[in-house]
């Protein structure tokens, strides 16, 4: 009776190392974009599901936290939070880049690893950030308001919450394109704080206030999340220039009835495939570093319909 007893702890042990061990093995990442209510991170929450399925064989598990609204203080809570989780590692979309920094070290250094998408915290310990090149996309979408409206006009800009560093440095490359052409000027800067309602609200009262507007750059396309013709029921498909980030199948309509010239389609999956991959390759020992472009799909009246099949597939 006692060797029975003795091997029935033995193996009681042995099962209960086996579970810790199992565990521990299994990889727990937070997905954590600026908010939830936005149809962009929606898409980047299927690709980090995605790729924590197909890469993972049942040993990734990824957990979505994220303020209910776009709010710095919040989310810097929030990865506070998970440093006492103890998660093995975090994907961030940062509201503020100087407000988080604190954070996103704090959690490095307890030896979490982090990595920023869509919005950056480059002066953070974050290890590697995947997303559009903000600058560098702010600039084309100058280019081509230019192409579109001509050299002279009174343009609008769209924002979404004061210092996001994504969209200020598309506002920044937009401005500093448009400065060879003093024949435009803006006549207005609308802050939204990432609210559809208050993007649509906002254009609208910047429309009317100055009646004269030939132009708007959306750096973020907030006031597009809803059917034609959002903001531009005073207006005639064609009448003003209009320019905007994303690409979303809500905003293809606004091409097809020609009140939007120009998309550029930023990759929305890849956000959170792409940060699980390199959050999943950085606990094996394989550090990817430093800014990763992802690049954008440009989407005119002439491959709308091709790109509308990439969100039918989901080949992007």
């Amino acid at each position: 009776m006692k060797k029975i007893l003795l091997a029935l702890v033995a193996l009681t042990m042995f099962a209960s190392g086996c579970a810790k061990k199992q565990e521990h093995t299994k990889l727990v990442f937070a997905f954590v974009p600026k908010l939830l209510d936005n149809p962009v991170f929606q898409v980047a929450w299927q690709g980090a599901q995605a790729a924590a399925a197909e890469l993972g064989n049942g040993m990734i598990e990824v957990q979505r936290f994220a303020p209910v609204k776009s709010d710095a203080v919040e989310q810097a809570q929030i990865i506070e939070s998970l440093i006492e989780k103890k998660v093995d590692g975090i994907a961030v979309s940062v509201n503020d880049a100087d407000a988080l920094i604190g954070a996103i070290d704090k959690a490095v250094d307890a030896g979490i690893p982090v990595v920023t998408f869509d919005s950056d915290a480059p002066k953070s310990k974050r290890f590697a950030y995947y997303g559009t090149a903000n600058a560098p996309s702010g600039r084309l979408m100058g280019e081509y308001l230019v192409k579109s409206m001509g050299p002279k006009g009174k343009i609008g800009i769209l924002m979404g919450t004061p210092g996001a560093p994504n969209l200020e440095e598309r506002k920044a490359g937009i401005l500093e394109y448009l400065k060879d052409y003093p024949g435009i000027t803006v006549a207005a800067t609308e802050y939204c704080y990432d609210d559809v309602n208050k993007g649509v609200s906002g254009m609208e009262a910047v429309m009317q206030a100055h009646p004269d507007l030939t132009g708007w750059v959306l750096p973020g396309a907030w006031a597009l999340f809803t059917p034609p013709p959002g903001p531009f029921a005073s207006k005639k498909p064609g009448q003003l220039t209009v320019v905007s980030i994303d690409a979303l199948p809500e905003e293809l309509e606004y091409v097809r009835q020609g009140y939007v010239q120009v998309l550029f389609g930023q990759k929305l999956f890849g956000w959170g495939y792409e940060s699980i991959r390199m959050l999943k390759e950085y606990k094996e020992g394989k550090k990817a570093s430093g800014i990763i472009d992802s690049g954008t799909d440009m989407i005119t009246k002439e491959n709308v319909e091709a790109y509308a099949e990439k969100w039918k597939t989901g080949k992007f």
